[in-house]
């Protein structure tokens, strides 16, 4: 992949509570900080209802923007905060805020999952707004399992290996 076409992962860094992001590849940069309060303003302004998660275009000096159903007055306020900075994409399927409680809805559901033959070993919000599942086990069965407790196109299902330094999610990151 070519420098421009590399795409950062944001995550909030901090104390609990930081509305401070940071891409590791890129911690001190003068445009990371910019994107970084363009991503804060944008969590702000839409809110848990309607902001699902962002990543920059570096390559365009822009932060794409997912949002799920967000009224047009939000809309407007970001553009006009930040004109010509977000690629926004108003069409995600939950808000983040609703993927973890999807990410609490399937913890209930893991012992059950298990007995059926799924074992989930990762689980997370994606910032375009999905709740990506790894499952050991047959995936077709695990996706349709996931479309009836969660609705349809709401979790991607593939197959993972366990993650051992990294424990199931435990609700919404501080």
């Amino acid at each position: 992949m070519r420098a421009g076409e590399h795409r950062h992962e944001w995550v909030r860094v901090g104390p609990p509570g930081s509305d401070r992001f940071q891409c590791a590849c890129e911690p001190s940069s003068l445009f990371h900080d910019f994107i970084s309060t363009t991503a804060a303003d944008a969590r702000q302004i839409a809110g848990p209802d309607f902001y699902t998660g962002c990543r920059t275009r570096r390559d365009r000096n822009t932060l794409e923007l997912w949002l799920a159903s967000a009224p047009a007055e939000v809309l407007t306020e970001l553009e006009e905060l930040h004109p010509g900075i977000y690629e926004i994409h108003n069409d995600a399927p939950t808000s983040e805020a609703g993927l973890f409680e999807l990410m609490e809805s399937l913890r209930a559901e893991l012992s059950t999952l298990a007995a059926e033959g799924t074992r989930v070993v990762r689980v997370g919000p994606t910032h375009d707004g999905y709740l990506h599942v790894g499952v050991m086990g047959d995936v077709p069965t695990a996706q349709a399992r996931l479309d009836a407790l969660f609705g349809s196109d709401v979790a991607h299902v593939e197959y993972g290996e366990p993650i051992r330094h990294l424990p199931f999610p435990s609700g919404r990151a501080s």
